[in-house]
């Protein structure tokens, strides 16, 4: 294993080639019906093999055959109890492919990717049960003897979170890359941009940040655009061959060699050190690559404009604390407040996730989340509640959270970059908290005291300066923090002009404050009225955020003068006006909401037929629209069908006859693919649109989609193929349905799938959710 400073300064020297595609080019050789990872012990000549033709064509690092070696994804081919030897021997085949060119210096990096088990809510699985499997994973690359790892082609940034979380608590020596695959739009299929994977991956002690996967070099291209500005990290790229076509038989790349290649000088222009290529890709690529690198000039040879704000990040948005003056609100508290304080203690969310939707509302930009005494709550029941706001809403948290081992449990379930709530500046608190904030990443409130708090301004600063210094040793900068500069009550006789000054100092030193603006009323008439003086001289003097209550107009009102006072800038409002009330409620989670908007729907005489498929069945389509325009994500539409699953279950019980439900749809992965994601999403949304869905999982042979056909007589059959490999899989299930005597209309899609390949095969095709949603409906309608 090399040192992060011997790869950083290889990379830094020229740009580094990394080899190409793998799982296309065991399918080329025959081998696509056998797991890749069991090549390396069952034809370990034909993966080397593949490892020599991209060391022949000039990679300078090669990556180990074990994408897929994870323990999760070796059950899933009941090969877990030969992940040792499976890891061991493809790190010894690299080796010896490496050692085809003993005049070069080659690398080998382990190969990290997902589990297959997303961890909640964009799956079922769980932080830490992916955390252990990718530290078990690190572990045996790195015993077998690898340079370095890389985590590739990861598509949920909580995930990807684990992953690195893992790989550093085995070791903090060993260079590390980070990439995510993106869509030409820029976001994961879970939602998180490339603003929200820089935010959070920055705070993650990697050596270099990219993408690979799903999109060509020109979309590629744009991404690396929109991540070079936003990190310090090295930067690498693996674009797809273009896009796949399957014309039936064989699987066609449609960018070549030459074509490819003509991408990489405007890649390294745009900062990046290493490239590679990934789905499609061929040793000729690769050839191609190192050819035109010959003459390219090293990233670090490029001026790359470089801008790292203070920025805040949930799972699908970021928030700048330095573009304008930041409003964290400051409702979820459960003291003094008996309905929310036994809901959250109860497990029972959905009181705090109202308070959530409504500051949302109100303008807040950031939700501080306080559980009141922590006595009553255990670690499970904080990780409930903080992936219940991932679900519901897309604003950072701030964890207010004390204990260490419950703020542990908090920041894990985070999957973006929260505010961290908070830390005094003595050395015991800081040695404490700031490990974790180093760990899982965040920006940590520094609150202006050591044992005790200071009456004068300059203590209280010099306390943050110091405080400051002991993180720096630590490896934290000055970025990772906020300053409190406390806000005490006005009426116990404490002298709010002390917490000014601090504030101005602060801004002085360029650092950013925050108060917690409620405490300076406490116990005092008019409160609103004090609370918004303060404020606005507050914000006069530099004051860049309040936890505050985004519901108080008056506050609200007096923060929006004062903000365009002190930048000249209109802070942004949120206009409410436009929110369909229904489509709020079903996302945010509020089923109350959803019965009574029901419920007054069958008190006004509607039929319980036209609620489900005019009013709630509608909402849902508009949920669905709101996916496929990229406006939501994953955990958004599978949060909105958990909550209008059992309305529609009580309207159906209400119902009687044919006209309950609009049809039967029997819904499959085909046999050899073992991705389900997007088949979850199109049964997520056939079923909110009134359809009887029968889901029987993922790699299904075809006699045993058979045999379901015949068992439960669907309307439709829905196959999903995402595979290039396994497409073809759905003529053979097509055919074995026609062969078996059974009348059904069959529907399919898929990555791999197209329209021209569907009519090939005698089947429909649905290119989206919605797609097959409307596809589903004139297909029963027709058969009436």
């Amino acid at each position: 294993m090399i040192t992060r400073d011997e790869f950083r300064r290889m990379a830094s020297a020229r740009t580094l080639v990394l080899d190409g595609a793998y799982g296309t080019g065991f399918f080329e050789m025959g081998l696509g019906g056998v797991p890749s990872e069991l090549l390396n012990l069952e034809h370990p000549d034909r993966v080397e093999g593949l490892h020599r033709a991209y060391v022949e064509a000039g990679c300078d690092i090669l990556l180990t055959n074990t994408f897929g070696g994870n323990r999760f994804k070796l059950e899933e081919n009941s090969l877990d109890d030969r992940i040792g030897e499976i890891h061991e021997a493809a790190v010894s085949i690299a080796r010896r492919a490496a050692s085809a060119a003993p005049e070069r210096r080659i690398l080998i990096f382990g190969d990290v990717s997902s589990t297959g088990r997303l961890p909640r809510p964009s799956g079922d699985g769980s932080f830490e049960d992916c955390r252990r499997v990718y530290a078990e994973q690190a572990s045996l690359l790195l015993e077998a003897g690898c340079d370095g790892l890389i985590v590739e082609t990861m598509t949920d940034i909580k995930e990807l979170k684990s992953a690195l979380v893992a790989i550093r608590e085995v070791s903090r020596e060993v260079p590390l890359i980070a990439q995510m695959s993106f869509d030409s739009s820029g976001t994961t299929l879970t939602g998180a941009s490339v603003e929200v994977f820089a935010a959070v991956a920055n705070d993650l002690d990697v050596d270099a940040l990219g993408m690979n996967c799903l999109v060509g070099p020109a979309e590629t291209l744009q991404n690396l655009r929109r991540l070079s500005g936003l990190t310090n990290c090295l930067l690498s790229v693996e674009p797809n061959a273009g896009d796949p076509h399957f014309d039936g038989q064989n699987t066609l790349y449609m960018t070549d060699a030459a074509t490819f290649s003509l991408y990489v000088e405007e890649f390294v222009e745009c900062g990046a050190s290493l490239v590679g290529g990934c789905c499609g890709t061929t040793p000729d690529h690769i050839r191609a690559v190192a050819a035109m690198l010959k003459g390219v000039a090293p990233a670090a040879l490029r001026r790359r404009e470089i801008t790292l704000p203070p920025a805040l990040a949930s799972r699908t948005s970021v928030h700048d604390l330095g573009a304008g003056f930041s409003v964290v609100g400051e409702r979820i508290n459960p003291t003094g407040k008996k309905r929310l304080r036994e809901s959250m203690r109860a497990g029972d969310f959905t009181v705090m996730l109202d308070e959530a939707s409504a500051q949302a509302r109100e303008g807040a930009h950031v939700l501080d989340i306080n559980f009141g005494v922590e006595k009553f709550f255990s670690e499970g029941r904080i990780r409930d509640a903080f992936v219940s706001l991932d679900r519901a809403t897309t604003l950072p948290p701030s964890i207010d959270v004390q204990s260490l081992d419950l703020m542990e449990a908090a920041m894990s379930e985070c999957p973006g970059r929260p505010l961290v709530n908070s830390c005094a500046c003595d050395e015991e608190s800081l040695s404490r908290k700031l490990p974790l904030l180093k760990k899982y990443g965040g920006i940590m409130i520094l609150l202006a005291m050591e044992s005790d708090i200071s009456n004068d301004p300059c203590q209280r600063a010099a306390s943050v300066e110091r405080a400051l210094s002991f993180a720096a040793s630590l490896g934290l900068g000055r970025d990772r923090f906020v300053v409190d500069p406390l806000v005490l009550s006005h009426g116990a006789g404490f002298d709010h002009r002390v917490t000014l000054e601090t504030i101005r100092l602060c801004a002085e030193r360029g650092i950013p404050t925050i108060v917690g603006l409620s405490n300076l009323s406490h116990g005092m008439p008019n409160r609103s009225g004090l609370n918004a003086a303060f404020l606005s001289q507050a914000i006069a003097l530099g004051l860049s955020a309040a936890i505050m209550n985004s519901g108080d107009n008056v506050v609200m009102e007096t923060m929006f003068g004062a903000a365009l006072l002190k930048t000249g800038r209109l802070e942004e409002r949120i206009d409410a006006s436009d929110l369909d009330p229904l489509v709020e409620a079903l996302l945010s989670g509020r089923s109350k909401t959803v019965d009574a908007m029901v419920d007054e729907k069958l008190s006004g005489g509607m039929l319980p037929i036209d609620v489900s498929q005019s009013f709630l069945g509608d909402a849902m389509e508009r949920v669905g629209s709101l996916y496929e325009a990229k406006k939501i994500f994953l955990p958004h539409i599978l949060f909105a069908a958990e909550t209008a699953f059992p309305v529609f279950d009580r309207l159906n019980s209400m119902m009687t006859g044919a006209g309950a439900c609009r049809g039967r749809i029997l819904l499959a992965t085909v046999e050899g693919d073992i991705h389900d994601i997007g088949k979850n999403i199109v049964g997520t949304v056939l079923r909110a649109g009134g359809f009887e869905v029968i889901d029987i999982g993922k790699n299904v042979a075809s006699e045993r989609i058979v045999e379901s056909a015949r068992e439960h007589s669907p309307d439709i059959v829905g196959l999903s193929a995402m595979m290039t490999t396994t497409v073809g899989r759905v003529s053979e299930v097509a055919e074995s349905l026609r062969g078996a005597g059974l009348s059904v209309e069959v529907i399919s899609g898929g990555a791999s799938m197209n329209a021209e390949l569907a009519g090939m095969y005698g089947v429909r095709y649905a290119d989206s959710s919605s797609g097959a949603l409307a596809l589903c409906k004139e297909l029963v309608e027709r058969a009436v």
